[in-house]
């Protein structure tokens, strides 16, 4: 028993190291091939793509997207697709962007934003858009086209906007028309 009891082990020890190499075959360990078109052996593709950086004054911003494609050899600009823009401001309150698409140039620091663009402030502010483009450096957002907004005030719409300091100031430019919201203070 003395003499048994040792062998069986060490003969089980030996087995459960050895077994995973006794028939062992590549062939059975299946492959999965992720689909490629020819458009994507040229370009560098990346499937959800998180970029976190810090702003000229070091707060940090985040640009996340369901894909970004590298646009020409030289890298500086990327299509996004479904891309989010988040930015958190000095004071801890933050501001998200998001759109369908957009191109992102890296060299600028600057986010175009194409397609149903929308803009949110933690202090329940939102501006709707087509197009906007993002400085993320100071955090201004700017547009052109017309734009609709609302707030816990009121509601606005003017023919673009300027969103500067992160959100602090937002300026509608062109013909604008607001509804404010009464307090019902009396005041």
């Amino acid at each position: 028993m003395k003499m048994l009891l040792p062998a069986l082990a060490i003969t089980l020890v030996a087995l459960v190291l050895i077994w995973p190499q006794i028939g062992r075959n590549t062939a059975d360990i299946p492959v999965i091939e992720a689909p490629a078109s020819l458009e994507d052996v040229d370009t560098l593709r990346m499937a959800n793509p998180r970029f976190v950086g810090l702003d000229e004054t070091d707060r940090p911003f985040e640009i996340v997207a369901e894909s970004a494609t590298q646009v020409g050899e030289n890298g500086h600009a990327v299509e996004l697709e479904r891309p989010q823009a988040d930015m958190i401001n000095e004071d801890g309150t933050w501001v998200s962007l998001n759109a369908r698409e957009g191109v992102w140039f890296k060299d600028a620091s600057v986010v175009n934003l194409y397609g149903g663009v929308s803009l949110f402030h933690d202090a329940g502010h939102q501006l709707v858009t087509e197009e906007a483009m993002i400085d993320m450096g100071p955090g201004n957002v700017f547009s052109e086209l017309p734009t609709e907004g609302q707030s816990p005030g009121g509601t606005i719409k003017g023919e673009g906007m300027q969103s500067l300091d992160r959100g602090a100031r937002i300026i509608f430019t062109g013909h604008a028309t607001a509804v404010l919201y009464s307090t019902g203070s009396g005041e």
